[in-house]
């Protein structure tokens, strides 16, 4: 009998020592849920507004390789419309030489106008994607806001890092008017709206005394356009992320 009540006292007594620390532990498993909670909506947040952009964009690529043929042509046209008009200036011809100055400067019009649709287009690509970089970064930067210190015995802080909009990644065969454009070398990488944040965790109050110094974590998500037998379509990828603790 003695022996039972001594072994309950023993236990009561092991519960007790241990229970700071069984709540430590549930406490970090909120944490924990919670954290991966907040990184998934980021993620969420991050390749939906990356889908939305590139999806804006995909339509101006397109138009804008679509127009390669008749660039193509155009050029093409103005050679031999050249190589004429030298053999009639040669050969002495007045009216040779005025027909074909005229049908010059009618291709060459046609080239100008080119030229400001191509550039038309890859400025509405870039203003798009600059815009939807932009609403992507302000949402992550806002939602860091809302998380400051939002647990009693961790600070949770959340941080946006600086990444630049991309551009469209097509470059032209010539310094020319009206060139023909093709993406450019590593398209996918030059293309991706990327965004990076970065969490630092750091224990206080009763929680310091089982855990000490503070935990940062890199995520970073992606999502670019990728040529594919139909087409161009959006890639989502991963993106760069690090994990480092700071004691």
């Amino acid at each position: 009998m003695v022996s039972l009540k001594s072994n309950q006292g023993f236990a009561a007594i092991l519960i007790v020592s241990l229970l700071p620390c069984l709540l430590a532990g549930l406490f970090l498993v909120t944490v924990l849920m919670s954290f991966l909670q907040i990184d998934l909506e980021l993620k969420h947040r991050c390749r939906t507004g990356g889908l939305s952009g590139q999806a804006a964009v995909r339509p101006y690529l397109t138009a804008l390789l679509a127009l390669n043929p008749l660039a193509t042509t155009l050029k093409a046209q103005e050679t031999i419309l050249l190589a004429k008009l030298a053999a009639a200036i040669a050969s002495g011809n007045p009216p040779a030489i005025a027909a074909l100055k005229v049908q010059l400067a009618k291709i060459r019009q046609k080239r100008q106008e080119l030229d400001i649709r191509q550039k038309q287009l890859i400025q509405q690509s870039n203003v798009s994607l600059a815009r939807h970089h932009s609403t992507t970064h302000y949402q992550i930067r806002h939602r860091s806001a809302e998380i400051q210190n939002r647990f009693f015995f961790l600070n949770l802080n959340l941080r946006a890092l600086p990444e630049n909009a991309p551009r469209l990644a097509v470059r032209p065969d010539s310094s020319d008017i009206a060139p023909t454009y093709s993406p450019e070398e590593n398209f996918e990488t030059r293309q991706a709206l990327a965004h990076r944040w970065q969490y630092r965790l750091t224990p206080r109050g009763p929680l310091a005394h089982f855990l000490s110094g503070s935990f940062q974590f890199e995520k970073a998500c992606a999502v670019t356009l990728t040529k594919e037998a139909r087409g161009w379509n959006t890639l989502i990828t991963k993106g760069k992320y690090s994990l480092k603790s700071v004691w």
